[in-house]
């Protein structure tokens, strides 16, 4: 008797709780917008951080440098570049994922004679021999500090206009004017 009554209390209880879940669940359905005015709160564990900006090095090197020995030949797909204020922005696409990647801005020391002057680029790619295969698109910056600085020296002037010409990677004319 004692074993009946214990099973019919299980039996009981299971019920209750099956009924109670499936009310909750009923009302949790039926009236979504009930809690439309409660404020939700998020905590800094729930926000996801930004990605840090990639910053790539500026080099000045020798008209002849060898860029692929020195910084770097791996292979990436340059989208776009732009520059706002003294800062080169460039859209670079690459494979890889397992290891760090670095860009270098391979910029000559001797600026081609013409109206605006001209200054060859290369932008050198050292994919640390990462061997994985997704597919990465990322900004990269470029502080062009180190140009403007050669051309002020060259030339004797705060201010100027500079073609920037990248070896076979970008369509068109990059210009970079600067003043004092």
């Amino acid at each position: 008797m004692k074993r009946t009554n214990a099973i019919g209390g299980a039996l009981s209880l299971i019920i209750l709780f099956a009924v109670g879940c499936q009310q909750l669940q009923n009302h949790m359905i039926a009236e979504p917008d009930n809690d439309a005015d409660v404020p939700v709160s998020i905590s800094v564990d729930d926000v996801v951080p930004s990605a840090p900006k990639k910053i790539g090095e500026v080099v000045i090197a020798d008209a002849g440098t060898d860029t692929v020995g020195k910084w770097g030949g791996d292979a990436y797909e340059l989208s776009s570049a732009t520059i706002t204020d003294d800062a080169l922005t460039i859209t670079v696409s690459y494979s890889g994922g397992c290891e760090a990647h670095q860009f270098t801005l391979v910029a000559s020391d001797a600026f081609l004679k013409s109206f605006p002057v001209q200054l060859n680029m290369s932008l050198a790619h050292n994919a640390n021999g990462d061997m994985c295969e997704a597919w990465i698109t990322e900004d990269y910056h470029f502080e062009l500090g180190a140009i403007k600085t050669l051309y002020q020296e060259a030339y004797h002037q705060e201010s100027g206009t500079i073609v920037l010409r990248f070896e076979d990677v970008l369509d068109g004319e990059l210009v970079y004017e600067f003043a004092p």
